[in-house]
């Protein structure tokens, strides 16, 4: 039996540790020694994009928070219109490494594609001084509204954190919010702060059975 072997390490600014592990093939990223996500379970992280990026008009402008394994990325370039944008924003700069060497080809490069804005940085931040930019924001910066990784992203789930989501949004704008679990509560929230929302259950397979996650929906009127 092949053996896990260790791709690379990073620590997060709020000090979590970061690994990607590697076997036969696939890659994991693990926080603090938990599975994140894997290339061998990531249909999810397709799924994310699609509820975001349906529909997207001429010149759309999208953003994505947290670069993973680069398939929401990959994913949302499949959706966008070639005059179209996707800005990546991914806090570790570790991550982009990994995703620019040996996790590249699983997504089909996304990084490479010249509609690709990259920013390394704390999506907190730019979603604050968003108003009205972009057609799409999709986050996967955690496990979930209260399942967190980084204890910096909590913002994001509070009513001024839905409330700024709400206005970095284009009128007709949607946001997916990618969580590992339900939160049964958090549709309610994102009603509260002007989203008409919806939650999905989703397979981490593209197959029957296994695991599932859940992708919270929220459009702006």
């Amino acid at each position: 039996m092949k053996p896990w072997t260790i791709a690379g390490e990073a620590v997060s600014p709020d000090g979590t540790k970061l690994e990607l592990i590697s076997h036969d093939g696939e890659y994991v990223i693990k926080a603090d020694g938990l599975p994140l996500m894997s290339t061998r379970m990531h249909y999810s992280e397709l799924e994310l994009a699609r509820f975001a990026c349906s529909k997207l008009k001429a010149g759309a402008r999208v953003m994505i928070g947290g670069l993973g394994l680069g398939y929401t990325l990959g994913a949302a370039l499949e959706l966008l219109p070639k005059q179209g944008t996707a800005l990546q924003v991914e806090l570790v700069p570790e991550v982009i490494e990994w995703n620019l060497g040996p996790l590249a080809s699983f997504a089909n490069r996304p990084l490479n594609d010249e509609r690709t804005e990259l920013v390394q940085g704390d999506v907190t931040k730019i979603i604050r001084k968003s108003k009205n930019e972009f057609d799409a924001i999709m986050l996967d910066v955690d496990n979930g509204p209260s399942a967190l990784v980084n204890e910096r992203n909590s913002w994001l789930y509070t009513d001024l954190g839905l409330q700024a989501i709400k206005g970095a949004l284009k009128n007709g704008g949607k946001v997916a919010i990618w969580s590992a679990d339900d939160e049964p509560k958090f549709v309610i929230k994102m009603k509260r702060n002007g989203l008409r929302a919806t939650k999905h259950f989703v397979r981490a397979h593209n197959k029957k059975g296994g695991i599932r996650h859940v992708i919270f929906t929220g459009q702006k009127n």
